[in-house]
C-alpha cells in the first residue's frame, strides 16, 4: 500500500459508499503495514492468517537428543537427567538408547557399546580401541551411532510423542468523543479534529500492538496459563512469555540465564549463542537470528572490547554504533534495540519461527456510537492472536535481570 498515515485518515472520516469499500478491501490491510514500518520488532515478525476460534493450537514433538546424562561405574551405566522435556524413564530411554548404541565422553574420547539395556542402567563395553573409566558423577554422553549388520533384526522400533502448544487472543480497543463545538473549530495547527483525535488513538493502539507481540502473558490461574473463552477477558502470548514457558517444563538455567542485576558482558552473548545451539539444537544455518534488546542494554554492547578497537579518524563524527555481534560459535547475529521490550531482559530469537495474526473479520474496526448530545462517540477496536511459536525451545533464548539505569 503507498501513502501513510494521513491517506488513511482521509477515508478514515468519509461515510460514503466508495470510502467504505476501500477501507475494507484496501486500507485495513495497508494500516497494518503502516503498523510494522514504525516498529522494530513487529516489521520482522510475520502476520499470518486469520483465525476464528479463541485459542490457536498446534502440535510440537520433542526430537531425538544427541546427547544423554549418564554416570559409568564399572561397565554399568546409569542414565540420569532429563529426556524429550521430563524426567527420564525407562520408556524414554528405550527411545534413544538400546544395545549396539555407541556413546562417547567428550571429555577425554572414551567410546563404550551398549551390550544390553534394563530400565535406567545399561550393560557397557569398551569400543574403539579406547579403555573405560568410571565417571566422578553423571555427565553427558554423546550418542554416536549404533552397529548393524545385514543379519540383525530390527527390534525396539521408536516413535515421537507430541504435546499441544496454544495460544489465546486478545482485544484491542479505544473509544473517543468530539463535541461538535470542538470538531466545528478551526485550529491553527489542527485542521481536522476527528483526523487529529483518531490518528492520536491508533499511535496508541500501534504501542500497544507492540507492547503485546512482546511482553504480554496469557491470564494465570495459580497453575497454568489460561487462553481463550476459558477466561472473561482473555490476553495474548508474546515472544519474552515464551522462555518463562518452556523454561517452566524444563529448566536450563544455561538459555534462561538470570544476571541478577549485573552489566551484560561480552561472555554472556557468546555463552548464550553457544548453549542454544548445544543444548537446545538451535539452526543458525538457516532463518532470521536476531538479538532484541531494550536501548539500555545495547549501550552496554557498544562498550565490548572498546579498548581494542582501532577506528578512522573522522573529524565529523563521534562515537560509533554495534549492530552486529560476531560469536565465538562462528555466527554473526543482527542487533535491534527496541523501546518496547524489558529493560532488563535480552534475546536471541529466530524471527522466522514466530508470527502473529489476527481473528476473523476483525483486523480493525470502527464503529460510531449513537448519542443523545450535541457530540460523536466513536470505537476503535481489533483482535490480535499470538504469538505462536514453533519449536520455542531451540528458537529463542533469553538474559533477564539486566540493569534497568544507564
Amino acid at each position: 500500500m503507498a501513502g501513510n498515515v494521513f491517506d488513511f485518515m482521509k477515508l478514515w472520516t468519509q461515510s460514503d459508499a466508495e470510502s467504505e469499500r476501500k477501507i475494507r478491501k484496501l486500507l485495513l490491510e495497508g494500516l497494518d503495514k503502516i503498523v510494522q514500518e514504525q516498529s522494530d520488532v513487529l516489521s520482522r515478525i510475520k502476520v499470518g492468517e486469520a483465525v476464528a476460534v479463541p485459542v490457536v493450537r498446534w502440535l510440537e514433538e520433542w526430537g531425538y537428543p544427541s546427547r544423554i546424562t549418564a554416570q559409568l561405574s564399572g561397565a554399568t551405566m546409569t542414565f540420569s537427567g532429563f529426556l524429550f522435556g521430563k524426567a527420564i524413564d525407562a520408556e524414554s530411554v528405550k527411545k534413544v538408547i538400546r544395545e549396539g548404541t555407541i556413546l562417547e565422553r567428550p571429555t577425554d574420547g572414551v567410546q563404550a557399546k551398549v551390550t544390553s539395556v534394563d530400565g535406567l542402567e545399561a550393560t557397557v563395553a569398551a569400543y574403539g580401541n579406547t579403555v573405560l573409566s568410571d565417571d566422578a558423577a553423571a555427565v553427558k554422553w554423546d550418542i554416536i551411532t549404533e552397529v548393524w549388520s545385514d543379519y540383525r533384526d530390527a527390534a525396539d522400533p521408536r516413535s515421537l510423542d507430541r504435546i499441544f502448544r496454544e495460544v489465546g487472543t486478545q482485544i484491542h480497543a479505544e473509544t473517543f468523543e468530539i463535541p461538535k463545538t470542538r470538531k466545528n473549530t478551526k485550529y491553527e495547527v489542527v485542521r481536522d479534529e476527528v483526523q487529529h483525535q483518531t490518528q492520536a488513538l491508533l499511535e496508541k493502539l500501534r504501542r500497544q500492538l507492540a507492547y503485546a507481540v512482546l511482553r504480554s502473558r496469557p491470564y494465570h490461574d495459580g497453575s497454568n496459563f489460561v487462553y481463550g473463552n476459558k477466561t472473561e477477558e482473555p490476553t495474548m502470548c508474546g515472544i519474552c512469555t515464551w522462555p518463562v514457558i518452556t523454561q517452566a517444563e524444563l529448566p536450563n538455567p544455561a538459555v534462561y540465564v538470570n544476571k541478577n542485576g549485573q552489566p551484560l558482558t561480552k561472555a554472556d552473548l557468546d555463552e548464550l549463542a553457544k548453549n542454544l545451539w548445544l543444548d537446545e539444537y538451535a539452526n543458525y544455518n538457516s532463518g532470521q537470528w536476531w538479538i532484541v534488546c531494550h536501548p539500555l542494554t545495547h549501550q552496554y554492547i557498544h562498550d565490548f572490547d572498546i579498548a581494542y578497537r582501532r577506528m578512522d579518524k573522522d573529524d565529523r563524527d563521534v562515537g560509533f554504533f554495534v549492530d552486529t555481534f560476531d560469536a565465538k560459535v562462528g555466527k554473526s547475529f543482527n542487533i535491534l534495540a527496541d523501546r518496547y521490550i524489558r529493560p532488563d531482559v535480552l534475546i536471541l530469537v529466530n524471527f522466522d519461527k514466530f508470527y502473529y495474526g489476527y481473528f476473523n473479520q476483525d483486523k480493525l474496526d470502527r464503529k460510531e456510537i449513537p448519542t443523545q448530545g450535541r457530540y460523536q462517540r466513536w470505537l476503535i477496536s481489533f483482535q490480535t492472536y499470538g504469538v505462536v511459536a514453533r519449536n520455542p525451545r531451540s528458537n529463542i533464548g533469553m538474559i533477564y535481570g539486566l540493569p534497568t539505569s544507564g
